[in-house]
Formats: structure tokens, sequence, C-alpha cells
């Protein structure tokens, strides 16, 4: 592949992800925030079913399970459980949450919960495990589009 074929195939390629980046973002805005409107979220976790039913949870979930509902459900397709929990509404949270959202924290609890029961560690991507990587147009977008994820949860 000549050097003019593989400029114009990396410049297709950059190009389609914009274009695609820009369609998403645009329908997100369309379609509202995708919210639970009572404010449930949930992660579908391959796990002891028992041990979350009796309130077992992981760290990152024990330390604010006193301020949601869970709930664990079947999976579909017998693919684990699904774990539920919100905010309790008829609490004041700001002890517990400080500065941060409670939806935010919500959030990277369930995750971090996710990670603990399927892996036994918190995956992190940063700082990176192999080190320092040179400066590239590839890794900038993904290190941009992992600084854009932060605290979404998309990626």
């Amino acid at each position: 592949m000549g050097v003019k074929t593989a400029v114009s195939v990396a410049a297709a390629g950059v190009a389609a992800g914009l274009v695609a980046r820009k369609l998403v973002r645009e329908r997100k805005e369309s379609d509202g925030d995708g919210r639970h409107p009572e404010g449930w979220k949930a992660v579908t976790v391959m796990g002891d079913a028992d041990a979350l039913r009796r309130g077992d949870y992981p760290e990152p979930l024990r330390r604010i399970a006193h301020v949601l509902d869970v709930r664990v459900d079947p999976a579909p397709a017998d693919k684990g459980v699904e774990l539920h929990a919100r905010v309790r509404p008829d609490l004041q949270t700001a002890d517990v949450f400080g500065d941060e959202s409670p939806d935010q924290a919500l959030r990277a609890a369930l995750r971090d919960a996710k990670q603990l029961i399927e892996t036994g560690e918190i995956l992190r991507a940063t700082p990176r495990p192999h080190g320092h990587r040179s400066v590239s147009l590839f890794g900038a977008a993904v290190d941009r589009a992992e600084a854009d994820a932060k605290g979404r949860g998309v990626l």
C-alpha cells in the first residue's frame, strides 16, 4: 500500500468517526437523557444471585448501600442477574456523597461492583500498565474518548 493510499484511508477513517460521533450525539439529544424516570440504574452481572439477594455486595456498593434501594432480577436468557439500584428519594445524601453527584457515584459503584464480582479486581485504563506511549493521531482520539466518557458510563 502506498503512502497516499494509507493517508487517504486514515483520513476517511477519521472523517467517518467524526460523522458517527456527531450522529450519536444528535440522536442522544433528541431521545432525551436516557435516565429511568424513577432513578434506577442497572448492570448485568455474572455472579452469585443468592449472595446479592442477601445483601452481600462488594465494597464499592456496600459503602453506599444504606442509602440505596436495591433489587436483583434474573437476566434474560439465563445470562446472570440484573442488579438494579437507585438512591432512595426520601433520604438526605449530602453527607454520603459530598460534592459528588449521587447519580455518578451510584454509576461508579455499580460498575466497580460488577468488575469485582466478575474478575476479582477493579480494572483501570490509567495509569497505563504498559507505561507511556507516544502520541499519535489515533492514540489522541482514544485519549479524548476516554476523557469524554469519564463518569458517563460510555466508551
